[in-house]
């Protein structure tokens, strides 16, 4: 079922499932597992080429950093290196527990940041503001967040016809030395934020004139989907496979994907 055409909910309900996964296993070789998964849906789901230059930005910058965090912070296992923060004397340690663990913390951030991407990426904002309201999310609620996702492509606009005016005035914020090009880029954001306050003070009064109230519950969507059969069905086979997957791996760690019983 191609997701363009299924229930805004259902969507997100999905995702959200899938978003779960990561969080039951703490072994990089299942969550390799649940990442490679993520991505041969995702892939056959289709995503632009810069979707992919961005995660590969994001989560891979993300997954990196998030290792290299975790890494000396776990005492479990035999010890590969220890030492102490100066002044604090806070314990450091290097464990063999510790690399798989700093490597599935990694592998959970590029998860997470794989499947949240795509789906803020490919989803519309009404779309997303439909799914929140199927969920019994308030109609002002939803209808707000899908005003700031589509806010946020306004302002990437904005800001590039704000730095091309400066560039015609002569500035150029890649020359210079660092404290250099951070004063430059105060002539860009200075002009940036009147130019989103006057576009909020715009809409305020949009959405004032159409009579828009956060506590009134005659709002909705004219037209909204209707659920599938097929799609309750998914749902509620994803749902019974995550809560197996969550008694596998948190009652009976013994069995599957756990490192340290008891942490997350």
């Amino acid at each position: 079922m191609a997701m363009k055409h299924a229930h805004p909910s259902f969507v997100l309900l999905m995702f959200l499932l899938l978003g779960l996964l990561p969080f039951l296993f703490q072994d990089p070789r299942a969550l390799a597992v649940v990442w490679l998964c993520n991505l041969v849906l995702i892939a056959r789901l289709g995503w632009k080429r810069s979707m992919v230059k961005a995660y590969a930005l994001v989560g891979g910058v993300g997954a990196v950093f998030a290792t290299i965090t975790w890494l000396p912070f776990t005492n479990v296992g035999v010890a590969y290196w220890s030492g102490s923060v100066p002044l604090i004397n806070y314990p450091l340690q290097v464990t063999d527990i510790g690399v798989l663990w700093a490597l599935g913390m990694g592998l959970r951030l590029a998860n997470v940041a794989l499947l949240s991407m795509y789906y803020l990426l490919s989803t519309s904002p009404r779309e997303i503001a439909m799914g929140l309201r199927g969920l019994g999310v308030p109609f002002s609620v939803s209808y707000l967040l899908s005003l700031i996702f589509r806010f946020i492509p306004l302002v990437k606009n904005d800001l590039a016809t704000i730095r091309e005016a400066q560039m015609v005035r002569g500035m150029s914020t890649v020359e210079g030395n660092v404290f250099e090009r951070i004063k430059k880029y105060g002539f860009l954001l200075v002009p940036l934020i009147f130019s989103s306050l006057k576009r909020v003070q715009l809409i305020a009064n949009a959405l004032d004139a159409k009579g828009f109230q956060i506590r009134n519950s005659q709002h909705r969507f004219y037209r909204s989907k209707r659920w599938k059969k097929t799609e309750v069905v998914m749902l509620l086979a994803g749902v019974c496979a995550v809560a197996s997957l969550f008694y596998i791996a948190r009652v009976h760690p013994e069995h599957i994907g756990v490192l340290i019983p008891g942490r997350i």
